[in-house]
């Protein structure tokens, strides 16, 4: 998580950075956080993060090469229409030694069943209708996802990657369901990921145990994008929290 936030932060959603520095802080206050290294704390510093705060200064060994960072932006209302539809895709290739982004995926995508967005979309995403209109559609931004995959090296059998989601709703429920309804296949590489609540949960359940406890009640909404992952294993998807 850290690694990212201070890769990453001037890119990071501006609305997304005040409850990134919260849970941040959070982490800071409880001590998880220590043993950084002092040069990357005022990288941090330089985004807002505190001039306390620092990036590892070394990582445990990882089971994978890569950590593939995805987060939707999908078409919405209130009450939810149906059905929904993904309009924005983006991938952070975090490698998993270093923990540092090596490369990124970002394209919007066109909604063909609702083309409009609705304000409460628009309110809860940022998206704007121009930033849609004239994207290329599902079918073709998971041909670029393609493309991009082959070129940086994650269809090689002898590379490790997997994907990590904020939760199981990403890759359980908005792609697969999205493709069943279009009919297109969902690559292998979709089938499996680290859901980041449930890693969130057992890096912090003991040192923040009220902190978590709200996590855990969906009380609150990181949607920060890396953490400890080399304490979890993703498990099949019939094992996955319901969330």
């Amino acid at each position: 998580m850290i690694a990212l936030l201070h890769t990453g932060a001037a890119k990071f959603p501006q609305n997304l950075l005040p409850r990134a520095r919260q849970a941040v802080c959070s982490l800071l206050r409880a001590g998880v956080l220590k043993g950084y290294s002092s040069i990357v704390s005022r990288k941090l510093a330089s985004h807002g993060f505190g001039a306390s705060m620092a990036a590892m200064s070394s990582f445990p060994p990882q089971r994978y090469h890569y950590f593939l960072v995805l987060d939707f932006e999908a078409t919405c209302d209130k009450p939810q229409i149906h059905p929904q539809e993904i309009i924005e895709f983006p991938i952070l290739k975090l490698n998993g030694r270093t923990m540092e982004i090596e490369s990124t995926f970002h394209m919007y995508v066109q909604p063909v069943v609702h083309p409009q967005l609705t304000p409460f979309c628009t309110e809860l995403t940022g998206i704007i209708q121009g930033m849609v209109d004239g994207q290329p559609s599902l079918q073709q931004v998971l041909e670029r996802v393609d493309e991009w995959m082959a070129k940086e090296g994650l269809l090689d059998p002898s590379v490790k990657s997997i994907f990590v989601t904020c939760g199981d709703w990403d890759l359980k429920v908005m792609l697969p369901g999205q493709c069943q309804y279009l009919g297109l296949p969902v690559a292998d590489y979709f089938k499996q990921w680290i859901n980041l609540k449930k890693v969130f949960l057992e890096v912090a359940f003991t040192a923040l145990h009220p902190f978590s406890r709200r996590l855990r009640q969906g009380k609150m909404d990181l949607r920060l994008p890396a953490a400890s992952l080399h304490m979890h294993t993703p498990s099949a998807p019939a094992a996955r929290l319901p969330w």
